[in-house]
C-alpha cells in the first residue's frame, strides 16, 4: 500500500512539473479521430434503425398487413425495398448518413470543450488556379481509376456477390438536380469533413503518408462494399493529395463533388442518348481513359504542387515567416520522408508556423530558469508522453480499422447470402 501510495505521489509531482509550463495549443491526435468516427458509425445504425422501424410500421398501417404472417411480412419488406430504392428513399438514407458526419464531431467538441473543426482548413485562402485544377483532377481521377474498379467489380461479380444497395437511376431532369444537392454536394462536404478535416488531418500529426493510407482505406472500407472498394480508395488518396498541397477543406470537398457530379451527369447523358444508364466500354476503351486519365492527374498535381508551393512561399515572405528551403531528391534519402516533408510545409499554414516558433521561444526562454538537471528530467517526461501518445494513437488505428472492416465483412457476406 505504501508503495503505491508513492507511485501516486511520483506521478503527480511529475504532472505538476510538467504543469508549470505554458500550454500550447490543443492539437487533435489520431485517438480523437477514431473515437469521433466510431461514434458517427455507431450513430449511423442507431438512426437507420430507427427509420427502418418507423418506415415498416407506417407500411404495415399503410398496407393492412399483419405481420405476424409470411405473407404479410413478405408485403412489407417488398414495399420497404421499393421505398428505398426510390428517389425519396435514396435521399433520405443520405441525409442521414451524411448527418452523423456533422453530428459526431459536434457531440465531441461539447464533451472535450474543444473545437475540432478549428484549424481544419476553412478559413485557408485557395487561388483561382488551384480551383480551376479541382475539375480536372475530378476528371482524371474518373477516367484513370473507373477501369480498375471496373475490373475489380468484374472479378467480385464472379465469385457470386450480389450488390444489394440502392443503385441511383439518373433517368430525368429533377431527379438529376435533386441528386447533384443531395447525393454530389451533401456527401462531398460532410465525407470531406469526416475523412479528410478530421481522419486525414489527425493522421498527418503521425506522417502524411500514414494520414493518407489511413483515412483512405477508412473511407473506402466506410462504403460497405466490395463493389465501391477501389473506386473509393483512390478517391480518398486524390481528395488527401488536394487536400495536404492547398491546406483548405474546400478544394477536396470540389473535387469530391466534382467526381460525384460528373457520375450522375454522364448516367444523364446517357440515358437520353440511349434509353438505358447502362454503358458497355470495350477493353482498349478502357485502356485508353485510364492511360489518358493518369496523365491528366499526373499533370494536374505537378501543376498543383508547383502553385501551392509559389503560394506559400509568397505567404511567408508577406508574413515574415522564416522561409523553407523546397526538397531536392537526392537518392541519399528516402523519398517517402521527403514526400512527407514536402506536403508537410504546404498543408501548415504561415499562421501556424509562426505560433509553433513563438511556443518553441517561450518553452525555450522558460527551461533557461531551471537546472541542466530539471531539463533532462522534463526532457524525459516529455519522452514518456510521446510513448503514450503513440500507444493511444496505435489503440485508435486499430479499433477504427477493425470498427470498419468487421461491418464491411458483415455486408459483404450478406451479398453472398441474399
Amino acid at each position: 500500500m505504501a508503495k503505491n501510495n508513492q507511485t501516486i505521489q511520483t506521478n503527480a509531482n511529475k504532472k505538476g512539473f510538467l504543469n508549470s509550463f505554458k500550454k500550447s495549443t490543443p492539437k487533435l491526435e489520431f485517438y480523437d479521430a477514431s473515437a469521433m468516427f466510431i461514434a458517427q458509425f455507431i450513430l449511423q445504425y442507431m438512426l437507420q434503425l430507427v427509420m427502418m422501424i418507423l418506415a415498416i410500421s407506417i407500411l404495415t398501417y399503410k398496407l393492412g398487413a399483419d405481420m405476424s404472417t409470411q405473407e404479410g411480412s413478405e408485403t412489407v419488406q417488398n414495399a420497404f425495398s421499393v421505398f428505398t430504392a426510390s428517389t425519396g428513399g435514396i435521399i433520405l438514407v443520405t441525409l442521414l448518413n451524411e448527418s452523423t458526419m456533422i453530428l459526431s464531431p459536434l457531440c465531441y467538441w461539447k464533451i472535450k470543450s474543444f473545437n475540432v473543426f478549428k484549424g481544419m482548413g476553412f478559413k485557408r485562402k485557395i487561388s483561382g488556379g488551384q480551383i480551376a485544377l479541382t475539375l480536372p483532377i475530378a476528371i482524371g481521377l474518373l477516367a484513370g481509376f473507373m477501369p480498375l474498379a471496373s475490373m475489380f467489380v468484374y472479378l467480385v461479380n464472379l465469385t457470386g456477390y450480389h450488390y444489394s444497395g440502392a443503385n441511383i437511376v439518373v433517368d430525368s431532369f429533377g431527379k438529376l438536380v435533386l441528386y447533384l444537392i443531395f447525393v454530389a454536394a451533401i456527401p462531398a462536404v460532410c465525407e470531406e469533413i469526416m475523412h479528410r478535416g478530421i481522419i486525414a488531418r489527425c493522421g498527418s500529426r503521425i506522417s502524411i503518408f500514414a494520414g493518407i493510407i489511413l483515412s483512405s482505406t477508412i473511407f473506402a472500407f466506410m462504403h460497405g462494399s466490395p463493389m465501391q472498394l477501389v473506386h473509393q480508395f483512390f478517391v480518398g488518396v486524390v481528395c488527401c493529395l488536394v487536400y495536404y498541397m492547398t491546406g483548405s477543406i474546400w478544394a477536396n470537398v470540389l473535387v469530391h463533388f466534382f467526381n460525384n457530379a460528373i457520375t450522375l451527369i454522364s448516367s444523364y447523358v446517357i440515358y437520353l442518348i440511349t434509353g438505358s444508364t447502362d454503358l458497355s466500354i470495350p477493353w482498349w476503351g478502357l485502356l485508353i481513359l485510364c492511360i489518358g486519365g493518369l496523365a491528366i492527374l499526373v499533370g494536374c498535381f505537378i501543376a498543383m504542387y508547383k502553385m501551392s508551393y509559389a503560394k506559400r512561399q509568397k505567404e511567408d515572405k508577406e508574413m515574415g515567416v522564416e522561409q523553407e528551403q523546397e526538397v531536392i531528391y537526392t537518392g541519399k534519402k528516402q523519398p517517402i520522408k521527403i514526400f512527407n516533408k514536402k506536403l508537410a510545409y504546404l498543408f501548415k499554414s504561415p499562421e501556424e508556423a509562426l505560433e509553433e516558433k513563438r511556443q518553441a521561444e517561450e518553452l525555450e526562454k522558460q527551461l533557461s530558469d531551471y537546472s541542466e538537471e530539471k531539463k533532462e528530467v522534463y526532457a524525459s517526461l516529455r519522452q514518456e508522453d510521446d510513448v503514450t501518445l503513440k500507444k493511444k494513437n496505435s489503440r485508435g488505428i486499430i479499433f477504427a480499422l477493425v470498427v470498419v472492416l468487421v461491418i464491411w465483412i458483415i455486408n459483404t457476406i450478406g451479398g453472398y447470402t441474399s
